[in-house]
């Protein structure tokens, strides 16, 4: 049985998938998995624009807002699906 923050994590796969398909930046494309473990940011070597382009994906598509607080201490797929959660609960930071 899948719980919330997988569910959530999968979600943010996608959208990550999604987002190197369409960011025109050939350098970043996905050449492995991504998956909970996937850092973000080292991983794909994306600037802070990108970061921040991605995270608005990330907003619209769970109808939350992440705080840059929250957002810092986040570098994998998972911290970020864990941060999301906790926004839809109404326990961000």
């Amino acid at each position: 049985m899948t719980n919330r923050i997988d569910e959530i994590e999968h979600r943010i796969c996608e959208l990550l998938a999604s987002y190197l398909d369409t960011s025109n930046h050939p350098e970043l494309e996905a050449h492995s998995e991504i998956t909970g473990d996937t850092n973000i940011v080292s991983d794909f070597t994306l600037d802070s624009f990108q970061v921040m382009e991605f995270m608005m994906e990330i907003e619209e598509s769970f109808d939350v807002l992440i705080d840059m607080n929250s957002l810092s201490n986040s570098h994998t797929v998972r911290d970020l699906a864990t941060i999301v959660s906790q926004e839809l609960d109404g326990s961000g930071a």
